[in-house]
């Protein structure tokens, strides 16, 4: 009889919708008990917009209070209890108000529920989060140093369309320097390049990169809107 009850459960939950028509009474209690059930399942959650994604995993808990659930997203590939425990587990905290769809795609072995479910605690993989952290200090540290100090923004404007191109471009000061011999000093035209003798090749390639840069931006600048200008359609 469990078991038929049980295997019940498996399959989607509806979510409540949030456009028209009359609102749902008291739709968190369903979802919060739906969960509850699915404590050690495996499941994939879809979350609402405007950061919609679609995660498979293991459900580690929920917490009704908190209105969270934590799912282990590196158990989506395992297939036995003996293999989630050998391997290291990543886990996504999220909303459960957030949640979009919520599918049950197999029931965990046993009974389980918020307060007498306590499944095996993965290890957590420290060296990927420290890539994770290394990664994410060293683009900052890029962005900080792709960040002028006391330039236009039409000048930082120019040194962010050479970065996009792939030139490899850096400041010092207020000039920017590229492939490590031109000097491009403000206002930062293609005359405004200067190098040594033996680097004229080099020259007229960052002359004609800085040309064409320069005029995207203009004609940018000239499709944009003038503030308080006329608007079309009267």
């Amino acid at each position: 009889m469990a078991d038929s009850k049980r295997n019940d459960a498996a399959g989607k939950v509806a979510m409540p919708k949030t456009g028209g028509g009359a609102p749902a009474a008291s739709p968190l209690p369903d979802i919060h008990e739906a969960i509850a059930k699915a404590i050690g399942a495996h499941i994939k959650v879809t979350t609402t917009a405007p950061d919609s994604n679609t995660y498979e995993g293991s459900l580690y808990t929920a917490d009704p209070i908190s209105n969270l659930l934590v799912l282990n997203i590196h158990a989506a590939a395992t297939k036995t209890a003996a293999e989630l425990a050998s391997q290291p587990g990543d886990y996504r905290v999220m909303p459960i108000s957030r949640l979009q769809s919520f599918q049950i795609i197999s029931l965990a072995s046993g009974s389980a529920n918020l307060t007498t479910a306590l499944p095996k605690l993965s290890e957590v993989d420290m060296k990927r989060l420290e890539n994770r952290c290394e990664d994410r200090v060293a683009a900052l540290k890029e962005e900080e140093r792709s960040r002028g100090k006391g330039v236009t923004r039409e000048g930082q404007a120019i040194f962010d369309a050479l970065k996009r191109i792939n030139m490899p471009v850096y400041w010092h000061n207020r000039e920017m320097i590229v492939f490590d011999s031109i000097i491009v000093t403000p206002p930062y035209r293609a005359e405004d390049c200067k190098c040594a003798n033996e680097k004229q090749e080099v020259l007229i390639r960052v002359k004609k990169a800085l040309e064409g840069e320069r005029k995207k931006l203009q004609e940018k600048e000239r499709k944009m809107p003038v503030p308080g200008g006329p608007r079309k359609g009267g």
